[in-house]
C-alpha cells in the first residue's frame, strides 16, 4: 500500500504541473490574440 501511495506523489505532481501549464499557456495565448487583434484595428 505505501508503493501504491509513493507512486502516485509524483503522477500527481507531474499531472497537477501539467495542467497549471496548460492553463497559464491558454491565458497567456488569449492574451497574445487579443493584442495581436488590437494591434491589427490600430495599425492596418
Amino acid at each position: 500500500m505505501i508503493n501504491v501511495i509513493l507512486a502516485l506523489v509524483p503522477l500527481a505532481f507531474a499531472t497537477g504541473s501539467l495542467v497549471w501549464l496548460m492553463t497559464s499557456g491558454a491565458q497567456a495565448q488569449a492574451r497574445s490574440d487579443a493584442w495581436a487583434a488590437q494591434w491589427m484595428r490600430d495599425n492596418a
